[in-house]
């Protein structure tokens, strides 16, 4: 079965098209037609806001897959008052196919915060999704910036990947380079779709030298289930982070 999957950093809707000059302009609408311009099968997203007022007091995922025609589902990892009033912020899922459960699954704070970084509470979205009569639990998690954050991250992780009773897909915006160890609890258990990407220089953030150094970030990683064919790096200035997709195959 051909699939074709996507992870996402959406940016809360923000465009930052014209630069990070701010006030920024939020756009679901334009998030919609390039996630619908991929027309993948499944879509993870990353930074994603839920009934703030900085966005409009929308609930992203749910407008995104009304736009698109797709399933959603949303998890959160906080809570934020904007102008008074309370939202969530953090990742949400797009499917094509039938999301038969959904399940929220904490990372625990680091007990000791000791390094000069932005710390904030993270979870995972855990999607049963069922691919033409095949379940796959599908993982997306936005990892901290903190090495404390991204450890415990890991962590649960792996646990969950080895829990699981199906194919697995993780994904997700995981704030390490290829060459982080961080992630090799991960890679012992699955296979990163990038290994077949043929320049493995290539970056997913930023969109825009102004945003920062350049890096690859953002993840696709797929279970002994699934073969990957060939992966691309959505080259376009809407996020700060470029959309990452991979070409599978899920054999089983």
């Amino acid at each position: 079965m051909k699939l074709k999957l996507m992870t996402y950093n959406i940016a809360a809707t923000r465009d930052f098209g014209k630069g990070t000059g701010k006030p920024f302009e939020y756009s679901v609408g334009k998030y919609a037609e390039t996630i619908k311009e991929q027309a993948p099968d499944i879509c993870g997203l990353n930074e994603v806001d839920y009934m703030l007022v900085r966005s409009g007091r929308i609930k992203t995922t749910q407008v995104l897959g009304d736009l698109i025609g797709y399933e959603n589902a949303f998890a959160p990892a906080v809570t934020w008052l904007y102008g008074g009033k309370p939202g969530n912020y953090g990742n949400g899922f797009l499917s094509k196919h039938h999301i038969k459960n959904v399940r929220i699954c904490p990372i625990p704070d680091p007990l000791t915060r000791d390094e000069d970084v932005y710390y904030e509470t993270r979870v995972i979205l855990n999607a049963l999704v069922d691919f033409n009569g095949v379940d796959v639990d599908v993982f997306v998690s936005h990892f901290g910036l903190a090495k404390a954050e991204r450890a415990n991250a890991v962590k649960i992780m792996a646990e969950l990947i080895k829990d699981s009773e199906h194919p697995v897909i993780v994904m997700g915006d995981f704030n390490a380079q290829p060459n982080d160890p961080v992630l090799d609890p991960i890679r012992e258990l699955l296979s990163d779709t990038f290994d077949v990407y043929p320049d493995q220089n290539a970056i997913t953030f930023p969109t825009n030298p102004e945003f920062g150094p350049d890096q690859k970030i953002d993840y696709i990683f797929v279970s002994k289930e699934f073969k990957t064919e060939s992966v691309e790096i959505i080259n376009k200035q809407l996020s700060d982070h470029r959309a990452y997709v991979a070409n599978v195959e899920l054999n089983v």
